[in-house]
């Protein structure tokens, strides 16, 4: 994948030179002993263009000291109805490097989706990612919402896109999440378009964590401000946004909120791990 290199971000031209500085504030920043676990990230083709094969994520974790990802499709040109040539993608290459990905199917619920939703957990995906703004749905839509109630009776946590292009997130979700309190969600990109109003309407919901994935230095200071620290992941967005700049700006944000070490430890990994081990 020759596109990797420019659109995933040139490690080196990110951590030397004038960046050589802001890189080595992050690896001082990083609690002694963590290992960094990325919770979004995503492998495969998209329709836009980008690429991201495992062996191009994995190299760039080892550069950056990513120990652990969550990865599941971009929104490929050839899923077809069910993403399942995209879900098998990301399978082979949790197979190939088990210890280091953790694997997320897609779906979309416009699609017939029982088969395969059905075929991926009986598999050992760990997860479901849904993006409302590529395959144009709310998330209160009734399909979407049976979604939500198979990942319940299956404790499967689901990611849900909630950045860039979104417009209804906190409204149409409350519903789901009161009536299923068990549902794991995480909300990709901290849910930035209302970020405050997410955090006060699921403040009480603990199985609701909030991931820092290429999202505005003033929306994660109020993140940080405003949601307690154990609710906090840290995500890339690979390929869309790279390992250097988004652990410098997910640690500025938390130390100008002042967390504590041990809060950033759990940002940065321990959170994530209750769920994943």
């Amino acid at each position: 994948m020759e596109k990797e290199k420019s659109l995933g971000g040139d490690l080196a031209a990110l951590t030397s030179g004038a960046m050589a500085g802001p890189w080595e504030w992050v690896q001082q920043k990083i609690p002694a002993g963590t290992q960094v676990f990325d919770v979004h990230a995503h492998i495969g083709f998209d329709v836009d263009g980008r690429e991201m094969s495992a062996d191009g994520m994995k190299s760039r974790m080892d550069a950056a000291n990513i120990a652990r990802a969550i990865v599941f499709p971009l929104n490929d040109p050839n899923a077809r109805d069910d993403f399942s040539g995209p879900n098998d993608f990301v399978w082979t290459a949790y197979e190939e490097h088990p210890d280091a990905f953790v694997p997320f199917f897609r779906l979309n619920p416009h699609k017939d989706y029982e088969a395969e939703f059905d075929r991926c957990v009986e598999r050992g995906f760990m997860g479901l990612k849904l993006h409302p703004v590529s395959q144009q749905f709310e998330l209160d839509d009734e399909r979407v919402v049976r979604l939500f109630e198979m990942a319940a009776e299956a404790d499967l946590p689901v990611l849900i896109h909630a950045g860039f292009a979104m417009q209804r997130i906190v409204g149409p979700l409350l519903p789901t999440v009161e009536r299923l309190p068990g549902l794991r969600l995480i909300l990709g990109h901290s849910a930035m378009v209302e970020v405050l109003a997410a955090t006060r309407a699921f403040a009480d919901y603990p199985n609701i964590l909030f991931d820092t994935s290429v999202v505005k230095a003033r929306d994660l200071y109020m993140l940080f401000k405003t949601m307690e620290p154990a609710r906090i992941c840290y995500g890339s967005d690979v390929p869309y946004g790279d390992f250097p700049s988004t652990l410098h700006a997910a640690l500025g944000a938390a130390d100008a909120a002042g967390l504590s070490e041990d809060d950033l430890a759990g940002v940065l990994s321990n959170n994530l791990r209750r769920w994943f081990g």
